[in-house]
């Protein structure tokens, strides 16, 4: 029951992309461009920012980070708004640098009327220089900049961009991660230069923040494996993703037994979707966070982090924690975690006893670089 409505989910979602795609097209062939579209901006005449992102994931919303780092770069006297429509973004976005506000639209039902007229009288007031759209083929971002009211515009032009672009960049063919495409905005719009391997996604812990991280995560710890500890690796887990990117609790199960007998000394810790959520195993340690960025601060203090391509898997990565992701439905090229103390598990075909002997593997190595 639960793969029939995952497909039905997915065949869903495929029909909304190709509506908006063919709504997209017909508004490009309509489009009357007024005056050239210029090669690049002169960072001191904008000191008002919007980067508007019209989805409603955590990851995505991670996504941004490494964009938002790169604006400030380039524009370190502007103000840099967000607008989104994930719930928790003001959560995980506090404390980037030159970030001054995060608005938020329903995740669903983004439509309301009030809702939306108050946001858009908003983004009106503030009278921004540019607002900036990272993603290709966003109806509902390209609806956002036309809204805005912004002076200049920023995105991706391709043969169904509908909205007159003031630099429209090139969809670079060549990078197709999530996180990484939205740089090349900056690099054609500024002349910004990316760096491989040093762009990451971000979230801004403070040092209380990390210190209360720390307690709760011991506190946790204390529960179900008492002290002493030392020297015995924790590693924390996810075991909840959604929809077809579940690999369901025997799985996860089957895992840790098989990945216990090649580590005995390893300290499981699984983060939880909800406080009553089914552990995978009982005397297994958990935590449950009702903020992602409590979240983010207390599973920092993990020695590792296995997930499949989840939201907690990016917040891992970005708290700095070396990530193992799990891929079989999605893409890694597109979605997997981007620091390169991260890897890649591809899981298509393979076993959670083959997936555990594999993980050993990897975490051995790095412990072995390490020493």
């Amino acid at each position: 029951m639960a793969g029939s409505k995952g497909t039905v989910r997915a065949w869903e979602k495929r029909l909304r992309r190709r509506l908006r795609a063919a709504m997209s097209r017909v508004l490009a062939a309509l489009r009357s461009d007024q005056g050239p579209a210029r090669l690049q901006f002169d960072p001191s005449a904008i000191r008002q920012v919007l980067v508007v992102r019209m989805n409603g994931r955590m990851g995505n919303t991670l996504f941004m980070t490494p964009l938002l780092a790169g604006i400030h770069e380039v524009l370190p006297h502007a103000n840099i708004d967000v607008l989104v429509r994930y719930p928790d973004a003001a959560d995980v976005l506090r404390g980037l640098p030159g970030l001054r506000s995060v608005m938020t639209l329903p995740h669903a039902g983004w439509w309301d009327a009030r809702t939306l007229l108050r946001t858009i009288r908003t983004c009106r007031a503030n009278g921004y220089d540019l607002v900036i759209d990272p993603v290709p083929n966003s109806t509902g971002g390209r609806m956002a900049m036309w809204l805005s009211r912004a002076r200049w515009r920023l995105g991706f032009g391709d043969t169904d961009q509908w909205l007159r672009l003031d630099v429209a960049a090139e969809v670079p063919p060549g990078v197709r991660h999530e996180a990484l495409r939205p740089l090349e905005l900056l690099q054609q719009a500024f002349g910004y230069t990316v760096i491989p391997g040093q762009a990451r996604l971000r979230i801004a812990n403070d040092a209380a923040e990390l210190a209360a991280g720390a307690r709760l995560f011991e506190r946790r710890l204390d529960v179900a494996y008492p002290p002493p500890r030392a020297g015995r690796p924790v590693i924390g887990f996810f075991a909840s993703a959604r929809g077809q990117k579940d690999l369901g609790p025997q799985w996860w199960h089957d895992f840790w037994q098989a990945y216990l007998r090649l580590r005995p000394d390893a300290l499981p810790i699984e983060v939880l979707p909800t406080a009553t959520h089914p552990a995978v195993k009982a005397s297994f340690a958990s935590v449950h966070c009702r903020s992602p960025r409590m979240l983010a601060a207390t599973i920092a203090h993990a020695d590792g982090f296995f997930s499949a391509d989840t939201g907690p898997m990016h917040l891992a990565s970005a708290a700095g924690v070396p990530t193992i992701a799990f891929f079989d439905q999605t893409n890694p090229a597109a979605f997997g975690p981007i620091k390169p103390q991260d890897t890649v598990l591809k899981i298509g075909g393979k076993s959670p006893q083959e997936v555990a002997e594999a993980c050993a593997s990897i975490v051995a190595s790095r412990s072995a670089k390490e020493r």
